[in-house]
């Protein structure tokens, strides 16, 4: 599968889970071309802004995020880091 079409799945399937104001999916995967252990599947940085994550914990806002791209972990993508902030907590960020 191609970057630009796993981010847009991935993209479809948070959206069909949660409201999404704003998600940016990065390739980080070349930095691990080099691994003995390197697989060929993504490595991905997610920023992801929600005003659903409100009121939950960290923990909560991961899980959520998990379970709807699920059925692609360790299949299309090795790795996924994330930010998951809500809608103030991301123009805090912005300051």
């Amino acid at each position: 599968m191609k970057l630009e079409e796993l981010q847009n799945i991935i993209s479809k399937k948070i959206s069909d889970e949660i409201t999404v104001e704003s998600i940016d999916v990065y390739d980080y995967t070349a930095q691990h071309e080099n691994h003995a252990t390197f697989d060929g599947n993504f490595h991905l940085s997610m920023t992801l802004v929600s005003p659903d994550f409100e009121g939950m914990s960290l923990i909560e806002r991961h899980q959520l995020v998990y379970k709807a791209v699920d059925e692609y972990m360790h299949v299309e993508i090795h790795a996924l880091t994330m930010k998951t902030l809500t809608p103030e907590e991301y123009k805090n960020t912005q300051q």
